[in-house]
Order: structure tokens, then sequence, then C-alpha cells
């Protein structure tokens, strides 16, 4: 396993216990929960090195749950246009396939974040979903319990250019439904070549 492929995972472990604690801080004020899909309706691109993370997951996925993936994915329209909203690959009645690996983008929307690209009219810098904090103002959650979304990119963008150079993967993101098909792909070739 590679360097970077280990920093990714810690990574990922810090975000996801950051969102825990929201969630304990304020819980009345998040109302995600199994089967809100409602932002997993965005065509979100991802690093290889998140593309990996995604890899595992389908590996470790039965061969009956790895083939209903595949035919999930296959008839997924290959043209459309992403600006057109449509539900994730990895979308199945709510439920995210493969929600122990999802990218960190998956794990933080909807919860607070704050970022210097956040343009609002009142002159904040916060956003969050729309149904979560609908009692209190963005400004007023207390900063360790909102995601500092300038800072995991960079980190994020920083452990993707080791693992590019690592791996010698191309830097070029890719669709969820890219990084799905590569897996199987992937997966099919070893499973052909070891017989």
């Amino acid at each position: 396993m590679s360097e970077a492929y280990v920093q990714y995972q810690r990574l990922v472990a810090r975000v996801e216990a950051l969102g825990q604690a929201i969630l304990q801080q304020y819980p009345a004020q998040v109302t995600c929960h199994a089967g809100c899909d409602g932002c997993c309706y965005q065509q979100f691109t991802v690093f290889p090195v998140e593309a990996q993370h995604l890899a595992q997951a389908v590996a470790a996925l039965s061969p009956t749950e790895r083939e209903a993936l595949r035919a999930h994915v296959q008839q997924d329209n290959p043209w459309q246009v992403l600006d057109t909203p449509a539900p994730c690959v990895l979308l199945d009645a709510g439920r995210c396939r493969l929600y122990s690996h999802r990218p960190l983008i998956c794990r933080i929307h909807g919860l607070p974040i704050a970022s210097s690209m956040i343009e609002r009219t009142d002159g904040g810098q916060r956003d969050c979903c729309p149904l979560n904090f609908r009692d209190m103002s963005l400004q007023d959650i207390a900063s360790q319990a909102v995601y500092n979304l300038d800072v995991v990119n960079q980190t994020l963008a920083a452990i993707n250019h080791l693992f590019v150079q690592e791996s010698a993967e191309s830097e070029l993101r890719l669709s969820m439904r890219q990084a799905i098909l590569q897996a199987l792909i992937t997966l099919t070739s070893t499973t052909e070549e070891s017989v």
C-alpha cells in the first residue's frame, strides 16, 4: 500500500471524526439520514487516490454485488450532460452502494463548511445544506464544528499529487462512473489473469 494512500485514509478518518463530532454537538440541527439523497444528484469527480479508495470497496464486494454494480453502471448514460441533475452512479434506492468508501466531498456535503470561495450576500463564507441548521445562523456554529474546505481540498490535492508520483497514474480527475468502471475492469482483468 502506498504512503500516499495511507495518508488519504488518515485524512478520511479525520474528516469522518469531525463529521461525527458535528452530529454529536448539533443533533437537532443536522437532518442528514440514510435515504436522504438530495446531495447525490450532482456529478462529482474524484482524484485518482479517491478512485483507488473506491476500487478497494469494489474489490471487497461479493461477485454478485459486483455484477449488479456493473449492470447498473453500464445502463448509465455516458453522454449525459454533466450539468443535468442525475443520480450518482452509486445511488441505489436512496443509499450509496459504497457508503463506507465514499469520497471526501460526499462525507462533507451538507455539513457546515467555510471557504474563501463562498460568497454569501451577508458577507459570510460559510454554507451547508439548506435542510440543516435551519434554526440558527451559520455564523453561530462553533468554528470547531465547521469544515475548512480550503484546507481539506489543499490536503487532498497534496496527497493525490504524491499518489500520482508513487503510482504513475494520470493526474486527471475521474467521474464517479469512470472510477467505478475502471475498478470493475481492473478486477476482471486481474481475475482472468489468475485463472
